[in-house]
């Protein structure tokens, strides 16, 4: 913190804002502002680098890549990657789970089933790609097609033949995707080999994706939670909790204002430990957590740190009953998780009484089903569509539920973020 704010261009007007070091840590972080994406793009990526750290000497020796998140052309991010940093961080991570910790895991063979945009191996042509593209050091890339809603059964054999031969010890996975594979494997009775762990990431998973994933691979599966700017924030451990990767992380709670009567509930700020590229203090990374009640300790008995009872989905995708009582992606999901005969869905509230529902691999009946499991939950006029698969976002990624009438600000927020 001394250092960022001392030497760091990027935090140099937060300067005056500190009540300086005679005081605790959790006194002067509180006084300081959030970081935003917009600050990150201002500022670009050299003005977040230690003292004594060229950019330009960094990329041409390897230390340093750019990259970009994902998102929009106008949401997208350039930030340095730094490899060894990350890689730190993902090992001190896994011993946040028992199944990741007994599996073996360093160097070991991985498949990751993710979009293209993601990972860095589109094909912008449409046309499939040679599996020498698509393996690079350990890592085996399953996909790379940017529309993966028109995956063909030939490509999902292709898929499981892949496993079989590179026997990966993991798969690393969006939910979405992994989830559709499973649903294809089972229809076209296809048998792979089996990986000692999954692990969901890149996005919020699903209670249904869960479902699928475990119907078809029997192995075990976790959720990482992390972000390009922030690394390894938390790992789902094997009792369902998610644990705070404190030697890398520092996380703030920030619980929604007061009128929302859900104080357990709130959105998180990020500092990183030990990236020398990218110091990064009190980033809001946009997504909101449950954290467990303290007189309710997680049953895998870790202690350390921060511990969120669930992920919640993003800030930006909260919701509202006709009634005005908040909704989080999570609550859409519990809700619609429970349909008969549901593959994949989408719920989005298009004004403060209505909702547009996707719904996939169901019947006319269970489509029925699915509107009235929403109605329920938001007491609102919901017109429900079948489809053969939701499309991603921009960014490649998949939203469960979403507004497009109401956006979240800052005042949905109860006073500074603070270490829980």
């Amino acid at each position: 913190m001394r250092l960022a704010l001392e030497q760091v261009p990027a935090y140099r007007a937060w300067r005056a804002l500190d009540p300086g070091p005679d005081m605790d840590v959790d006194t002067r972080m509180a006084a300081l502002p959030l970081l935003t994406k917009r600050e990150l793009r201002q500022f670009g990526p050299s003005g977040f680098i230690a003292p004594g750290l060229d950019l330009t000497r960094g990329l041409a020796e390897g230390a340093v890549e750019l990259v970009n998140t994902s998102g929009t052309s106008t949401e997208q991010v350039t930030l340095t990657w730094n490899q060894s940093w990350w890689d730190a961080g993902e090992r001190l991570s896994w011993s946040l789970n028992r199944h990741a910790r007994g599996a073996g895991l360093g160097d070991h063979a991985e498949a990751v089933l993710a979009n293209p945009l993601a990972v860095g191996v589109p094909a912008h042509d449409g046309a499939p790609l040679p599996l020498e593209q698509r393996r690079h050091g350990r890592f085996l890339y399953l996909n790379e097609h940017l529309d993966n809603t028109r995956w063909s059964d030939a490509h999902a054999r292709r898929m499981a033949a892949e496993l079989s031969a590179f026997q990966p010890l993991t798969i690393e996975a969006n939910p979405t995707l992994l989830a559709r594979f499973a649903e294809m494997a089972l229809r076209l009775g296809l048998r792979c080999h089996q990986p000692r762990l999954i692990v969901f990431s890149f996005e919020l998973p699903s209670r249904l994706h869960w479902r699928k994933v475990r119907e078809f691979f029997d192995c075990p599966v976790m959720n990482s939670y992390g972000c390009t700017e922030a690394g390894c924030v938390m790992t789902q451990c094997e009792a369902g909790s998610y644990h705070q990767n404190a030697e890398f992380t520092r996380i703030e709670f920030q619980p929604l204002a007061p009128r929302f009567e859900r104080p357990a509930l709130g959105r998180l700020a990020l500092t990183s430990f030990g990236n020398p590229w990218r110091a990064l203090l009190r980033f809001d990374v946009g997504d909101l957590v449950r954290l467990r009640a303290p007189e309710e300790p997680c049953p895998c008995g870790r202690r350390l740190g921060v511990v969120a009872e669930s992920l919640a989905g993003r800030c930006g995708d909260l919701t509202f009953d006709r009634h005005g009582r908040l909704l989080t992606v999570d609550d859409v999901d519990r809700a619609m998780s429970d349909a008969d005969d549901l593959s994949e869905y989408q719920a989005v509230q298009t004004a403060p009484g209505e909702w547009r529902l996707l719904v996939v691999g169901a019947t006319p009946r269970s489509v029925a089903a699915a509107r009235e499991r929403l109605r329920a939950l938001t007491d609102a006029r919901v017109e429900a569509v079948s489809c053969t698969a939701v499309p991603a976002e921009a960014s490649g990624k998949h939203r469960l539920a979403y507004s497009t009438c109401r956006q979240p600000d800052d005042t949905f927020f109860e006073g500074a973020a603070r270490a829980p």
